[in-house]
């Protein structure tokens, strides 16, 4: 008899347990929390997986000899959020209006893909691995009250809709970055020596000094 039921023991599966590992359990809500990568940024344009979304397939694979993207550490001054970036890039619309928001109402903004790209190519062509976001999206609120101070804003400022990003890059010489965006961008530029930051825009060609 004892024969016999060792015998069915060896071939009886184990018995199974409903509740998964903590591991496991880990795993699950990851998996379960991550974006369809049909919604990822085109092959080899990327940005960490809380800004893009981010997937294996999402990339090319690396070859021999190729070059990586340039990391650039983006941090906007009024909140102190930090957002690594590479170039270039394909942004996560939310992600990037969050970022780029409000600070006075914590309205995001929707900022066009050209004009991050400006700031980044700007960064690249000084070789720059950090930028500081003085000023992205401002509520027309309260950029109008920023106004009636007497503040060095504009009544019809371009922030307002989106279309403005003031910035500086930490260790380069603001007249430099300036002088270089006089050259290269179609739109806005503003220069702000004392501030030490520079604004771009969408808006017709045009140029102005502040302080």
């Amino acid at each position: 008899m004892l024969a016999v039921l060792l015998a069915l023991a060896s071939v009886l599966p184990a018995p199974a347990t409903d509740t998964p590992s903590k591991k496991d359990r880990y795993l699950q809500d990851k998996q379960a929390a991550a974006p369809p990568a049909s919604e990822c940024c085109s092959a080899g344009l990327h940005l960490p997986e809380r800004s893009c979304r981010v997937d294996p397939t999402c990339r090319a694979p690396a070859r021999a000899g190729d070059v990586a993207a340039q990391v650039v550490l983006v941090r906007n001054l009024w909140t102190e959020e930090r957002m690594p970036w590479t170039g270039p890039v394909v942004l996560d619309r939310e992600v990037l209006g969050s970022f780029l928001r409000c600070h006075a109402t914590d309205l995001p903004g929707e900022h066009p893909r050209e004009l991050v790209a400006r700031v980044l190519d700007t960064a690249a062509k000084f070789g720059a691995h950090r930028v500081d976001i003085v000023s992205g999206y401002r509520n027309a609120k309260y950029n109008l009250g920023l106004a009636k101070k007497g503040r060095e804003v504009s009544r019809d400022s371009q922030h307002t809709r989106s279309q403005a990003i003031d910035f500086s890059l930490p260790g380069v010489d603001t007249e430099r970055v300036y002088k270089h965006l006089l050259k290269v961008h179609p739109g806005g530029v503003g220069y702000y020596p004392i501030s030490s930051f520079v604004h771009v825009d969408t808006g017709k060609r045009r140029t102005w000094r502040g302080t």
